[in-house]
């Protein structure tokens, strides 16, 4: 996993130290936001996560080289929009809060899960356990839920086409997960709660 999330934590880095790369604060925060995220994913393999399998290393690449592009894309298309108008709702700070909430969520629910694991236990193949606590009362994937919100941070800081086609397509690939593990929840275990939704609670 650090093969994934490495490379476009150095990248964001970088950024700071490539003349010209990064001026104004809408630049500034971007670049401080994407290198927050992989800095966060890095330190939770690191120190939270528990994993049950493994990954080949050529998927691992893959989707190394997607974060990566996605990460310098956002960094460098910021860069292209210096000198254009600025719009005419800035949502800066705004999406500087919406990252911070969306992190922050992200990052107890995956202290939830890791917790859940590190006492293994019976009900389920590995030790997995139908997660309680915060947000996994009402749905199946609260991480990932806020990972979105992270991601639309992104896209309000940026305000740029691109950051915002990155967030609709991570909601769109995060949002399938969510349904396909509450199916798989809904599958393993008789006890599952019908009312706990796969993404959005209450509604999905």
């Amino acid at each position: 996993m650090l093969v994934i999330y490495a490379p476009a934590l150095a990248a964001a880095l970088a950024s700071f130290a490539v003349p010209g790369a990064v001026q104004g604060a809408r630049a500034g925060l971007l670049c401080a936001a994407v290198a927050a995220h992989f800095l966060k994913r890095v330190l939770e393999v690191l120190l939270v996560h528990r994993y049950s399998g493994s990954m080949p290393l050529g998927t691992a690449l893959l989707i190394s080289s997607c974060y990566l592009f996605n990460a310098v894309a956002m960094i460098y298309v910021q860069r292209l929009s210096r000198g254009l108008p600025e719009p005419a709702v800035d949502l800066l700070y705004p999406g500087v809060l919406a990252f911070a909430v969306g992190a922050a969520g992200n990052f107890y629910h995956h202290l939830l899960l890791s917790r859940l694991r590190a006492g293994g236990g019976a009900g389920g193949d590995k030790g997995y356990k139908i997660p309680r606590g915060g947000l996994f009362e009402l749905v199946a994937c609260p991480h990932y839920l806020f990972e979105i919100v992270a991601f639309f941070g992104f896209a309000m800081i940026a305000q740029t086409v691109y950051a915002l086609v990155v967030a609709v397509g991570s909601a769109a690939y995060l949002a399938g997960r969510s349904s396909a593990t509450r199916k798989w929840y809904a599958s393993k275990f008789e006890e599952f709660p019908a009312s706990v939704k796969a993404l959005v609670p209450y509604v999905w």
